[in-house]
């Protein structure tokens, strides 16, 4: 029996892609101008594109990622026994440098200029060395 669910048969952008891969809402204007940066065109089917314009796509998220706050605010609706909460995401030092890290990774398979300093980023309570950041005495 032939698929006539019209999702399956819809086509993956370039856009749908990126949100895909995080769990963060992220606005349709930081897509563009990530995906404009590349040179891909709004709305351009992901199989469309080549490995390198996917991945500086990816890499150009993750920078974006890299440098939000730690914490976004969180909205809660209240009346009587009912509640309802949205947003409110925390994301760790660790894993912003993450972003960084996989953004880097990205730059680097291409030969393109890395972001940021790799010796410096948020670590627990401020801003430390975190080329050593696995080995609690290396400070």
């Amino acid at each position: 029996m032939p698929n006539t669910d019209n999702t399956q048969n819809a086509t993956l952008t370039m856009e749908d892609y990126l949100r895909g891969k995080v769990a963060t809402p992220i606005p349709d204007n930081t897509l563009a101008s990530i995906m404009a940066e590349v040179g891909v065109q709004k709305g351009s089917a992901y199989d469309t594109l080549t490995d390198k314009e996917k991945d500086l796509c990816l890499a150009g998220l993750y920078v974006y990622l890299s440098t939000n706050p730690s914490q976004t605010q969180k909205v809660t609706d209240r009346d009587a026994d009912w509640e309802h909460t949205e947003g409110g995401q925390v994301y760790s030092a660790n894993a912003l440098n993450n972003f960084l890290r996989m953004a880097n990774a990205i730059y680097k398979k291409y030969d393109l200029p890395i972001v940021g300093n790799n010796k410096w980023g948020m670590r627990g309570g401020g801003f430390h060395n975190i080329r050593n950041y696995g080995d609690p005495y290396k400070y």
